[in-house]
């Protein structure tokens, strides 16, 4: 794949080609001509010019950040009554960091260089050049433990063809091949219970 779209593979657990398979036949005719990424496209060109990582940055400063990273860190803040507040993203920094060359952002494998490299006068070393630690949740024990009743009740047979938006057949084949580890689809499996979860709180 190309640039652009290898950048776009990252962003989906659903290839265009699983989520034909997975959809009803009814939603498959809706969704036909449908494309996820056209907005994300069109930032793409609008920064032609730039650099292959600025263009990255640029995209995902138009649609990952606000969409995901922002919006769900001030929802569960505020469910926790917190304020956060982002002190990179005022307005003179984050118009610096665009006239930054790449190689200052990005040295080999070392991201945020020139962040680390004027932090080591404030911190330890060790503290500033630490491995990133990540929050990801244990979603593959949570399937195989206790969320695996919830699994099986709601991406059932009868539920999805009730719910009409999946192929039963193609959701049951996920699920197994979940779980027998043949693939990891701890997050596909993760996000059809989240839809459901969602269908029925806001569609029902």
């Amino acid at each position: 794949m190309d640039f652009e779209q290898r950048y776009l593979g990252f962003g989906t657990y659903f290839t265009d080609e699983m989520k034909s398979g997975l959809y009803s036949a009814d939603l498959k005719s809706e969704m036909s001509g449908f494309d996820a990424y056209r907005y994300h496209k069109q930032y793409f060109e609008d920064c032609a010019g730039q650099s292959p990582l600025n263009r990255i940055l640029y995209v995902d400063f138009k649609t990952f950040m606000p969409a995901l990273n922002l919006d769900t860190t001030d929802r569960m803040s505020m469910a926790a009554n917190l304020e956060v507040r982002v002190p990179f993203l005022n307005k003179e920094l984050v118009d610096l960091t665009t006239r930054l060359p790449s190689n200052l952002k990005i040295k080999g494998i070392k991201r945020k260089y020139i962040l680390k490299r004027a932090a080591e006068r404030l911190l330890p070393r060790e503290v500033v050049w630490r491995k990133k630690a990540g929050f990801s949740a244990p979603v593959r024990s949570w399937l195989r433990g206790p969320l695996m009743p919830l699994v099986e009740d709601l991406l059932s047979k009868e539920r999805v063809n009730s719910r009409g938006i999946f192929d039963p057949g193609a959701v049951r084949n996920i699920i197994d091949a979940n779980l027998s580890g043949r693939q990891d689809y701890n997050l596909n499996v993760f996000f059809m219970l989240t839809f459901e979860l969602w269908a029925q709180q806001f569609l029902d």
